[in-house]
């Protein structure tokens, strides 16, 4: 049986193919595992993926927003009814109302529909 000849290049060719697809599996398995474990970290935290981004907007808007907002109406309110302005007490009862409502609104959600 004749062994046909290689040339030395021919084996040089194949063993660079042979270690580069060692490394392109390599890789593609990280990065299935990757893909794999993101998701089921992901989803750990439990509920919707949307809950946390949610929870954020919350606090923000009934915590830091709803705080500083109500500062400035009631210091633009006070100066409206220190120089007189026509109306003055009355979007003080405004800035007084919209205040409360702004600052417990989880509070004032809770006792008119239960959520």
């Amino acid at each position: 049986m004749n062994i046909p000849y290689i040339p030395h290049t021919v084996t040089r060719r194949l063993k660079a193919v042979h270690e580069g697809g060692l490394s392109r599996i390599r890789f593609s398995l990280h990065l299935l595992v990757v893909l794999l474990v993101i998701p089921v970290a992901a989803f750990a935290q439990g509920g919707s993926p949307f809950d946390n981004g949610f929870t954020a907007l919350q606090t923000l808007f009934t915590g830091t927003v709803a705080k500083v907002a109500s500062l400035i109406a009631i210091v633009v309110g006070g100066y409206q009814f220190a120089h007189g302005e026509p109306g003055a007490k009355k979007s003080l009862a405004g800035v007084a109302a919209g205040t409360g409502i702004a600052v417990l609104a989880t509070n004032v959600l809770t006792w008119l529909w239960g959520v």
